[in-house]
């Protein structure tokens, strides 16, 4: 029997998924961005999921944002709470992501939000008491 531990980084997929994406991938692989033919398809099947999406998480289609990874998606949301929503102050650990780590030490070093680092007992969890100074 296989372990696999690291499930942080990447996730095998659904069977259900791997079929779909195969079913498109087979037809549709322009870019979505593009004005030509297979780009107006490819951005028509990108709306679709992203309405299907939006359903199930019961929101509007146009609050979802689809990244590349999850680098993007942390730095995305750390720099638009900083920048967009007026973020004065980051609280993370030492053990979180490097990805999460370089961008609010980035804008710590910037002056743009205060950077606090919670402490972690030996079980990997944030000291509550820490977080009340």
């Amino acid at each position: 029997m296989q372990v696999y531990l690291d499930n942080a980084a990447t996730t095998p997929m659904d069977i259900q998924v791997i079929d779909k994406m195969s079913e498109i991938m087979k037809d549709v692989f322009g870019n979505a961005s593009a004005i030509h033919a297979q780009g107006r398809k490819a951005r028509a099947v990108v709306e679709m999921a992203r309405k299907d999406i939006a359903k199930l998480l019961n929101c509007e289609s146009s609050e979802l944002v689809f990244t590349g990874s999850g680098t993007e998606a942390d730095n995305m949301a750390i720099r638009c709470g900083a920048n967009d929503l007026g973020v004065k102050h980051i609280i993370t650990s030492e053990i979180e992501h490097k990805a999460v780590l370089d961008t609010a030490k980035e804008l710590d070093d910037k002056g743009i939000a205060k950077l606090h680092f919670v402490k972690i007992d030996h079980l990997g969890r944030a000291d509550l008491d820490d977080l009340l100074k």
